[in-house]
């Protein structure tokens, strides 16, 4: 390959020393900055330290015997015994009243331990109690009690820019205090996991695990993030690491707060994008698809039906799935909400009465649906209705109607061979 361009280039400029030592000065105040900067917003940076204790078996192995006398004696090693699992995170002291501090972090951090301890910058130590958690959006509250906390100013994660600076400050493999440089790279990400609520920064600053539920801080000094995960190949940083915009989890966190739980609208519906050959043959420029309609659902009731395409939720033109997830969750409960579609060649305006989200959203969308295929027709197995079945615990669907043409109603029972 010629180099010939190489010399077309021009020429590196001359510094002369005076001008050089300018430049290390400029650099060096630089430097100096961000060192004050994540000095001053360090003590309120926390590592969260959690315990799960499991209950395993002594002797694990397969016991056709007991499997087939599960009443009958066991063996005396086969008792449970307990362990307890150690976990690690990352965490910000965001508010401090008296001597009540709260801390944000992430759900996959805090939530499902039997152990919470929060330890600061100065080594204090506390006990956490979990204020509340929110998977969907991968947010939880702990409160601790002692006094004169520090806290982290929280920024506006709306006015954040792609190119900016930005710091990400946790504890990644356990070094507590780690302070990374970094960029934001993007903001929007989403498509990540599924049923969640995304709008994720990205940023090349090192994020490792342990940096989960850390903060993720602009040149000001205040938190525009938490850092909750990576994409990678490796399991290790690779240059792209995600944080929840702090706006998002400022919402979440008021009202895990003031309820104890997040509650969101839900229409009862699931959709898809518009696939790029519809929209051309339609001339369409926005609009989501529904593939299914959850059965007595809000959408149902309304009118809506699978194969409707929408075009506008309460006065807003739905440009994007997410967007549009978000804006139906944000929703009041128990408002009627307008939701303009095409169905075929006609354009339709229907009134949804919104409710809240049902916790098990797939069972919610399966309630009384028929399986084509099968001939069934099935019922979310809520905890209440196996409870009152005799099978507390179970999760699954219940069979409430069999097609007597149907598949289903013709099978025959799997045969045992013996060997």
């Amino acid at each position: 390959v010629s180099m010939d361009w190489v010399a077309s280039l021009p020429a590196a400029p001359k510094l002369s020393p005076e001008e050089v030592n300018k430049e290390l000065d400029a650099l060096e105040r630089q430097s100096q900055a961000l060192a004050a900067l994540a000095a001053r917003v360090k003590p309120a940076v926390v590592t969260i330290y959690t315990t799960k204790i499991v209950r395993m078996s002594e002797h694990p192995e397969f016991d056709p015997f007991h499997f087939f006398m599960p009443d009958g004696p066991r063996d005396p090693r086969d008792t449970p015994r307990e362990f307890r699992r150690p976990g690690q995170g990352s965490g910000a002291i965001i508010r401090s009243e008296g001597k009540t501090g709260i801390v944000l972090t992430n759900s996959h951090v805090a939530s499902n331990q039997d152990e919470l301890k929060v330890k600061l910058s100065d080594g204090r130590e506390f006990d956490a109690k979990l204020r509340g958690s929110d998977p969907k959006t991968d947010i939880a509250v702990l409160e601790i009690s002692g006094s004169d906390l520090p806290v982290a100013a929280l920024g506006n994660s709306e006015v954040v820019q792609a190119g900016e600076i930005c710091l990400a400050i946790g504890s990644p493999f356990g070094l507590e205090q780690t302070v990374t440089v970094g960029h934001i790279s993007a903001k929007g990400r989403r498509g990540f996991r599924r049923d969640t609520y995304e709008n994720y920064l990205q940023t090349d600053a090192a994020i490792n695990p342990g940096n989960s539920g850390g903060p993720l801080i602009n040149l000001r000094g205040e938190v525009i993030g938490i850092n909750t995960m990576i994409i990678t190949p490796t399991g290790m940083f690779s240059g792209v690491g995600l944080a929840i915009p702090i706006n998002m989890a400022k919402n979440v966190m008021d009202e895990l707060l003031a309820k104890g739980k997040v509650t969101r609208a839900w229409l009862g519906i699931e959709f898809g994008a518009l696939h790029k050959d519809v929209a051309e043959a339609l001339k369409l420029d926005h609009g989501v698809q529904v593939s299914q309609v959850a059965p007595g659902g809000p959408a149902e009731k309304a009118g809506i039906k699978q194969g409707d395409i929408l075009l506008e939720f309460d006065g807003a033109k739905i440009t994007d799935g997410g967007k549009f997830r978000d804006l139906v969750a944000a929703a009041k409960i128990a408002a009627t909400a307008p939701v303009k579609l095409l169905r075929g060649k006609e354009t339709l305006t229907l009134k949804v009465a919104l409710v809240e989200q049902p916790e098990d959203m797939t069972a919610a969308m399966t309630q009384g649906a028929l399986d084509r295929d099968l001939g069934l027709t099935v019922q979310g197995l809520t905890p209440e209705l196996a409870e009152q079945l005799g099978h507390k615990g179970e999760r699954g669907v219940l069979v409430t109607e069999v097609d007597p043409a149907g598949p289903a109603a013709n099978a025959k029972p799997a045969g045992i061979e013996k060997g």
